[in-house]
């Protein structure tokens, strides 16, 4: 009896991860600490921001790249005495900057299906606190 509880309630979970998994894209839209870095100097975004996993410029736009991932903890769910592991996810958000200032911040969740949305407001946190 205790056997295929376990196994209905595995199944189950397997069939939400894999439903996540082919589901549409998150939808990205406009956040308070995204809205509130356009304007700043680069010189800004790199103090409170820090150093970017990239950097690019091509004529006069140059285009840093940041990404945070998900603490571990939020990455598990917890389920009567025990947890399961939810899906890793993490959040990419490119800032460019015209005539050293900044003019567009977009973010792009990983894996696309999960709104990671709180994982780029937090790299920008520290530019508005």
């Amino acid at each position: 009896m205790f056997g295929k509880t376990l196994t209905s309630v595995w199944l189950g979970i397997l069939g939400l991860v894999w439903l996540t998994d082919c589901a549409a894209p998150a939808r990205v839209g406009e956040y308070p600490n995204q809205k509130a870095m356009t304007g700043k100097t680069r010189t800004e975004i790199l103090a409170c921001a820090g150093l970017p996993s990239g950097e690019r410029t091509e004529h006069d736009v140059t285009v840093l790249r940041y990404y945070r991932e998900a603490p571990i903890l939020e990455e598990s769910q917890p389920i009567g005495k025990s947890s399961v592991s939810t899906i890793r996810h993490g959040c990419w958000a490119t800032v460019v900057l015209a005539e050293d200032r900044v003019v567009d911040i977009r973010y792009r969740f990983a894996p696309p299906s999960f709104d990671a949305s709180n994982d780029c407001e937090e790299i920008f946190a520290p530019c508005v606190r």
